[in-house]
């Protein structure tokens, strides 16, 4: 996983009132968003989110060699041209971490299940169910779970 940096465009839309973004280096690598903070978030999600699954896919030779900022020729004066940056390892972790965050947390502790039952005092089927993303305990519970295991490191 890597470190990227592309060049975006972002262009209002007067008749849909968003910007939208595209990535001149992949056509088919776009978003929008509402206001330019909006755009950029978008954009720099949509750009790991695309650059993270070629990555997972072992598809690195179709990652695009970024173009010159300079080289990039604006649509309309009111277009504007920026560099928008990705770290795939970090959008990983984030997502691995929203998407389950006992496990991450188990995961970077250390722990396997087994030990992160003792720790808990629970049932290691229960354990292993909230690790597979079987079943999720009430968020309440996996807020307190994740402190414990972070306060067990």
């Amino acid at each position: 996983m890597s470190k990227y940096v592309y060049p975006a465009i972002f262009s209002w839309s007067e008749d849909d009132h968003v910007y939208y973004v595209t990535f001149p280096d992949a056509a088919n690598w776009f978003t929008d968003g509402s206001t330019v903070e909006e755009a950029m978030e978008n954009a720099t999600d949509v750009l790991n989110l695309m650059l993270l699954h070629l990555e997972e896919e072992h598809r690195e030779d179709e990652i695009p060699v970024p173009s010159r900022i300079n080289d990039l020729h604006k649509a309309s004066a009111d277009d504007i041209v920026t560099l928008v940056a990705a770290d795939t390892e970090a959008y990983a972790e984030q997502l691995a971490r929203s998407e389950n965050p006992i496990r991450h947390a188990r995961e970077k502790a250390g722990l396997n299940i087994k030990q992160l039952a003792n720790l808990l005092g629970a049932p290691y089927r229960t354990v292993q169910d909230w690790n597979s993303g079987k079943q999720f305990p009430p968020k309440w519970v996996e807020r307190l779970v994740v402190e414990k295991i972070q306060a067990a490191i």
